[in-house]
């Protein structure tokens, strides 16, 4: 027997009532002395057995009464006899005979062995010594003759409208839930992206829940299966009826079902556990796999560049099909919602190849803008045509250059070779104006004259800390604040530092902004020999990635005369800090380290030319362009999401409690509201099932606008073979109840299959009216009883 009300079975207690009573009131009573007592003691002798036996009966049916009325709330249900027989009907039966025996006492010998049998029949089946011959039967109802709680996991991943998939999902999910019967609940979770309900709890509004699902689009990134399962089963264990089912509506693509190994056993167990198992459908509602081409990656040579500069995009383009382009393909690249292409080529891609197409644009505005690259074909999926990518057009990017050993010299000083790598178009010495502009706006400030107040400025985003031997206790917490509200810092270290200062005070004990603690001096400036250089390697952080390029110059062309060594902590899991790159000698190179929502970045050699011959390399002007760039986007979230990711905007603090509106893909609008975090306020939105563009934008800003991309796999459009299915599906139940997507109308064979199902049967009815008999007895009885004694 189970449940569907749990709880309420300790309701059941409330026979403790009527039992405390009786005993309570069998306390209670004086003795009185009374000259004529001696007459009726003969009758009263005779009597108190009769007397006893009625009044154990009443108390019996006075505990039974709440004890099914708790059953009965709790919505009892019925799966094998065995259990009913053993706990319920034989019990009633031995109550039913022990009346008999008080109601006629000269058959009260043929009654009690009656009521002895029941009671000992009962208590040996409850201990599996008998069977009666009905030992694991089940007690079952038609599956279409009882409501059900139902929960429908539909597949909305955009693969689902090749071949007409999701029309024939939602087709089916509306007339499925419009023939519950009365009484259903029902739940639909889209599993495109991550599980979500369509309500948010399950409806008895089946009628309205079939009209909305039919009005659903699949539009949403790759399926979580496991997760859609997992929530699909939390949602059916809680139904409100003994009737559990759980469908399944999905194309069956290979990459949705390439890792359900651990996840399915996992899903088994939790099917094993339940008392009133679900029926479990799978319907395949996909077809054969198409001719689908698809861009599956959008990268930009910057996240963040200058009015005036050009970004370089490269998309990578996959065909998944068997049809071969030979220079025929169209690729359009366009910017934001403009409905003509800003550049186009036509390129070659051969069956199942992965090829690549370079576009270059010029940013003429500042803002934030979308580039996005389309292929020109129609195919079996058109969403997976086009892919986007969200950049920041600045104006210039503030980068101040504190310097710790300045000097009047030409490219004496310790930032002269910087800020000229930073501003190479700035106007040069001959008094000519460069077109072209920089967007990195350098400021050299002396370490005396470092002001916070009036340096820090609001359009700094960078600060570089060069060769400086130590800073003030004030200038110290304002490079903390600084770096905790997003900003970043370079540490470039030479003769000057003061290491004991930057350990005590910019180290775990102090700021905690240090990545790693300074140690003795490395090299030598005299001896060649012990001379070193940082090793050539592939890079994959983003700061030092172009150098994988070599057109971009090569780092390992240095010579390093002169280093830091730096001391890493011993445990690596414990460790906060990123290397990016090491000398040849093993010792760091450039280390980060994320604090607050800034980053501090480390370098252990001069950023001038007095402990290597860096700024005379190649590679020395892209470097130091890509950190100040790198360090500078810090401070921006990421704007280029997968599905599901959280959108984050960092605005001013007095913007705190602010509304703000955010425009989805799909045309809605949604309002959110900033909160004060720190000493700044934030933006959030998590709800990005729905790849493409989402905007923010607010009172006195234009739109800042993100992209959330779809996984590549979605474009995937390999479907399993039916045995494949069958076979993946019997890891997780015994009995597969599978539709092929070969059946003509899916809904009539799910009503087939419907039919010869079973469940359990609820037995609410049936004791509501035992309780209701057993209050009439007890009115009955005692009418009877108190005649007899009178």
């Amino acid at each position: 027997m189970n449940f569907l009300n749990l709880g309420l079975v300790l309701g059941a207690t409330a026979f403790l009532a009527p039992l405390l009573i009786h005993i309570f009131n069998r306390s209670r009573f004086r003795v009185v002395q009374w000259g004529a007592m001696h007459l009726l003691e003969s009758v009263l002798r005779v009597n108190r057995k009769q007397v006893q036996l009625e009044q154990i009966i009443l108390l019996i049916i006075r505990c039974a009464i709440p004890i099914l009325l708790a059953l009965c709330l709790a919505r009892m249900v019925v799966t094998d006899w065995s259990a009913f027989i053993h706990r319920i009907l034989l019990p009633l039966s031995a109550l039913g005979f022990l009346i008999l025996v008080a109601l006629f006492p000269r058959l009260k010998t043929i009654f009690g062995v009656l009521c002895a049998a029941c009671l000992l029949f009962a208590l040996v089946g409850e201990l599996g010594l008998v069977g009666g011959g009905y030992a694991g039967k089940k007690v079952t109802s038609k599956s279409m003759e009882i409501p059900s709680s139902s929960v429908v996991l539909l597949d909305d991943s955009f693969s689902m409208n090749a071949n007409g998939g999701f029309e024939k999902a939602s087709s089916f999910t509306e007339g499925f839930l419009k023939k519950l019967r009365k009484g259903s609940e029902a739940s639909v979770v889209r599993m495109g992206g991550s599980p979500t309900p369509l309500f948010p709890k399950p409806t008895s509004e089946t009628e309205t829940l079939g009209e909305r699902s039919g009005q659903l689009l699949a539009s949403y990134d790759q399926l979580d299966l496991a997760g859609s399962l997992e929530s699909g089963l939390a949602k059916v264990s809680t139904g409100i009826n003994a009737k559990r089912e759980l469908i399944v509506l999905s194309d069956f693509r290979k990459s949705d079902w390439a890792d359900t190994g651990n996840s399915f056993l996992n899903l088994k167990k939790r099917l094993e556990s339940e008392d009133l198992k679900p029926a479990l459908t799978f319907i395949d509602v996909g077809g054969p796999a198409e001719e689908n081409l698809s861009v599956e990656k959008v990268e930009l040579s910057a996240y963040s560049i200058g009015v005036g500069q050009k970004v370089l995009v490269r998309a990578e383009l996959r065909n998944h099909g068997n049809a071969k382009y030979e220079g025929d393909l169209l690729v359009r690249l366009f910017l934001n919602e403009e409905s003509e292409p800003v550049d186009e080529t036509a390129v070659s891609l051969d069956p199942g190849e992965i090829g690549q197409v370079l576009f270059t644009y010029k940013f003429e505005e500042a803002g934030s803008s979308i580039l996005t690259v389309e292929i020109g074909v129609r195919d079996a999926l058109d969403k997976d045509n086009r892919r986007s990518a969200s950049l920041t057009v600045l104006d210039r990017i503030g980068v101040l250059l504190i310097d710790g050993s300045p000097s009047k010299e030409w490219l004496g000083g310790e930032t002269d070779f910087l800020k000229l790598a930073l501003t190479p178009f700035e106007e040069d010495r001959k008094g000519r104006n460069l077109e072209t502009k920089d967007l990195i706006d350098a400021t050299v400030v002396k370490l005396a004259d470092f002001n916070p107040s009036q340096n820090l400025e609001n359009d700094t985003k960078v600060v570089v800390l060069a060769n400086a031997a130590k800073v003030d206790e004030a200038q110290a917490e304002a490079l903390f604040t600084f770096v905790l509200n997003g900003g970043g810092l370079w540490l470039c270290h030479g003769d000057q530092v003061d290491g004991q200062w930057y350990n005590d005070f910019l180290g775990q004990e102090g700021t905690n902004l240090l990545p790693l603690r300074l140690r003795n001096l490395g090299g030598s400036l005299t001896d060649d020999s012990i001379r070193t250089r940082v090793v050539a390697t592939h890079f994959d952080h983003p700061a030092l990635s172009l150098f994988n390029d070599p057109r971009n110059g090569n780092l390992a062309d240095a010579d390093i005369w002169r280093w830091r060594r730096l001391e890493e902590p011993e445990n690596a899991l414990e460790q906060e800090t990123t290397i990016l790159a090491r000398f040849e000698t093993g010792d760091p190179f450039l280390a980060e380290r994320k604090t607050g929502k800034g980053l501090v970045l480390q370098m252990s050699t001069s950023v001038d030319g007095d402990w290597n011959n860096l700024p005379v390399r190649a590679s020395y002007l892209p470097l130091v362009q890509q950190i100040a760039s790198y360090l500078a986007n810090q401070v921006t979230p990421p704007r280029n999401l997968s599905t599901g990711s959280t959108i984050t905007h960092y605005l001013p603090e007095r913007e705190a409690g602010s509304s703000f509106d955010i425009l989805c893909p799909d045309g809605s609008v949604v309002q959110s509201r900033a909160v004060r975090r720190g000493s700044q306020s934030v933006v959030e939105f998590s709800n990005t099932r729905h790849p493409g563009v989402y905007q923010i934008s607010g009172n006195g800003f234009g739109p800042v606008k993100f992209v959330a991309n779809a996984s590549p796999r979605e474009s995937m459009l390999g479907r399993m073979d039916p045995d494949d299915i069958r076979k993946r599906l019997e890891t997780l139940i015994e009995k597969v109840d599978f539709i092929e997507t070969s059946e003509a109308n899916p809904l009539s064979k799910y009503l087939e299959i419907d039919r010869a199902r079973t469940f359990g049967r609820e037995t609410w009815k049936l004791l509501l009216a035992v309780v209701l008999g057993l209050v009439l007895l007890e009115v009955i009885l005692q009418r009877i009883f108190g005649r007899g004694r009178a």
